[in-house]
């Protein structure tokens, strides 16, 4: 392995964290200056200082491990609780959008990220032909990305899967491909399939799937959250359920930090679909996991804002932040114990990774 892939590799994982962590905060600390919450710092990653600077009274700080980042806001900290521009002195709905600033930024990285990449392989052309396997059939024949496919076998070629349909009806037979070359020149090719390992015929041809409109993309991108967490909350009830095999703590279950960091690392040589499918991915879980109602984490002090406004009284602040700090505790422990399972799964090979 290169210097140079390791220094890739290195830059993939630390800036994936950096897409997950840093528009999480920035959202925090937008609504917070927007409704004049005084802020003491705002941090992007974990430990050692590397960078910072102090404008209008708020730290701006870049620390070595990019994989946390934090907000410090007045009015939350012992010694601090009644500060006048605190958050606690806005009303609940300031302090909830404070809150959901977080979740609600991931959600649009996610949503900007799938919308961008769609919006590069929008395509009306059911025969468009994106990739060529190397050493495949269609490459020995002559075919290249850029190509468009009119016909198979003499018939149109309007819909996508119309080779697929073609090498299942008469596995192994010689398909004859009819179309255009990027340049304009005719082409018409007879490409006899190969059989892969389970014995599916395949031309070696990377051709679309559907046909994606620049319309379908953005509704598609901004759809993308709102899927991804219906999917999230059905692998969640397959875990707790035990139609996945070994549950939450099993191979397949939840995975933390270290397992993110083996996934981004996959991600990063597998090319640049892969890596950003991976980081929208992950940027909607994270926001998801936020609004969870659990202590020390946005979704638990929502709720606590939400009983305050039905008690119409606040709550005992010293109270409050000693709770969110046995939150804090427990979160971190149940990192701990799913950090130390990723790398038994890592070095026994049962994590499963990028599939």
């Amino acid at each position: 392995m290169s210097l140079l892939t390791i220094l890739l590799d290195v830059v993939g994982v630390a800036g994936m964290f950096l897409l997950l962590i840093a528009p999480h905060e920035a959202g925090h600390f937008l609504f917070a200056k927007l409704f004049k919450v005084r802020v003491i710092e705002f941090s992007i990653g974990a430990g050692t200082r590397l960078w910072s600077v102090t404008r209008n009274g708020t730290l701006y700080a870049i620390r070595a491990f990019p994989i946390l980042g934090y907000v410090r806001m007045g009015g939350m900290e012992a010694g601090d609780l009644e500060d006048a521009n605190g958050f606690h002195s806005r009303p609940a709905w300031q302090r909830i959008v404070i809150l959901a600033g977080g979740p609600a930024a991931n959600f649009l990285v996610a949503m900007l990220l799938i919308t961008g990449f769609l919006l590069t392989q929008v395509n009306t052309d059911p025969g468009k032909v994106f990739t060529v396997v190397p050493g495949s059939p269609a490459a020995a024949a002559g075919m290249q990305p850029g190509d468009s496919i009119h016909a198979v076998n003499g018939k149109p070629f309007n819909q996508p899967g119309l080779i697929q349909a073609e090498e299942q009806l008469a596995p192994g037979a010689a398909l004859t491909l009819s179309g255009v070359h990027a340049g304009g020149q005719p082409f018409m090719y007879t490409i006899t399939p190969k059989l892969d390992a389970q014995g599916h015929p395949k031309v070696g041809l990377g051709l679309p799937i559907r046909l994606l409109s620049t319309q379908t993309a953005i509704t598609d991108g901004i759809a993308f959250p709102f899927v991804t967490i219906g999917g999230i909350v059905q692998g969640i009830g397959s875990l707790i359920t035990g139609r996945v095999p070994g549950g939450l703590l099993g191979p397949q279950g939840i995975t933390g930090p270290i397992g993110i960091a083996d996934i981004a690392y996959q991600s990063v040589s597998q090319g640049p679909p892969t890596y950003i499918s991976l980081v929208a991915l992950l940027s909607v879980a994270l926001g998801f996991t936020n609004l969870l109602p659990l202590l020390a984490l946005d979704g638990g002090r929502i709720v606590v804002v939400l009983i305050e406004v039905l008690r119409r009284r606040p709550f005992d602040r010293t109270s409050e932040l000693n709770f969110q700090r046995w939150g804090l505790v427990a979160l971190l422990a149940l990192a701990a114990v799913i950090s130390f399972l990723d790398i038994q799964r890592i070095a026994t090979g049962q994590f499963p990774g990028l599939r």
